[in-house]
């Protein structure tokens, strides 16, 4: 009796030990759980899941994922030095039917005095997928591109307008490169463009040679125009550190950084002269128009 007792016992602790195991090999080491951790890519998020980085840059120009949510903002102004061209009427407006009735003073280098209107500013390399936004338009108003600076993201949809009563011609080129050349008589609707790549766009007019207008596409929609006071302001901008680069149709590209914190509102400018040269592909444009 007692030896079929001590067997009993000898079986029991034997059962107890093949249950209590060896942890297995896929288990978090920091919780016990058996499943192994989620990889999630940057700019993605889950309740449980825990920021792949701390927000900061890993080098300028480019932006390691933040926090979600995690943006500031950027503000600055585009300034002016030197003798800005007198901007007058154009000789041909006198020959075209409707434009000779109005005296509109062109507008390729215009702003308050010391500052620069119509200058395209956007930071560079922000990653991340982002809403597309609604679509953008550039309107010919007194035989004028108005605006004459447009933004648009990839893919963004552009309305091209014609305000006046007399027929446009709409030839948009990409450096040498004509992309379309669409008449547009007074009373039809407007034209709808897009881009899927980021590129400089210019837009003339073959019936009205002086009109003149630019659409900026970019990959993300962090961007800005100047206004006449030459300020300009970019929101939502993921945290990090960033290249930032404008450029004008007369006097070319500049180049800054910046680091965009949490709730903060980062500041940089940019300062033209006279002396600075037109963009390869704008070179010569007030070259005989007056």
């Amino acid at each position: 009796m007692r030896r079929d007792i001590a067997s009993l016992v000898a079986l029991a602790t034997l059962a107890l030990t093949v249950g209590v195991g060896c942890p297995e090999e896929n288990s978090n080491p920091s919780t016990g759980s058996s499943s192994k951790p989620t990889t999630r890519a940057p700019g993605t998020t889950a309740s449980t899941a825990k920021p792949a980085t701390t927000g900061t840059a890993a080098a300028t120009g480019t932006s390691a994922a933040a926090p979600s949510g995690a943006t500031g903002s950027l503000k600055g102004v585009a300034n002016f030095t030197g003798t800005a061209p007198e901007m007058k009427v154009p000789a041909k407006r006198k020959e075209a039917e409707l434009c000779k009735d109005k005296e509109v003073k062109y507008n390729a280098v215009r702003g308050d005095k010391g500052k620069l209107q119509d200058v395209f500013v956007r930071v560079i390399g922000v990653k991340g997928k982002f809403e597309t936004p609604k679509k953008t338009e550039i309107d010919q108003k007194d035989c004028m591109y108005e605006p004459r600076v447009v933004g648009a993201m990839e893919g963004q949809e552009l309305e091209i307008k014609n305000g006046d009563a007399t027929l446009h011609n709409v030839h948009a080129k990409k450096g040498a490169e004509s992309l379309f050349n669409q008449a547009q008589p007074k009373g039809s609707p407007a034209l709808t463009k897009s881009w899927d790549e980021a590129t400089v766009i210019k837009m003339t007019c073959d019936v009205h040679p002086w009109m003149r207008g630019f659409v900026i596409v970019h990959d993300s929609p962090f961007f800005d125009v100047s206004d006449a006071d030459g300020s300009f302001s970019i929101d939502k901008v993921p945290v990090g550190k960033y290249e930032v680069e404008a450029w004008h149709s007369q006097y070319g590209v500049k180049k800054g950084t910046v680091e965009v914190a949490d709730g903060k509102t980062a500041e940089v400018k940019f300062d033209y002269t006279d002396k600075d040269e037109a963009p390869a592909d704008n070179k010569d444009e007030l070259k005989g128009l007056w």
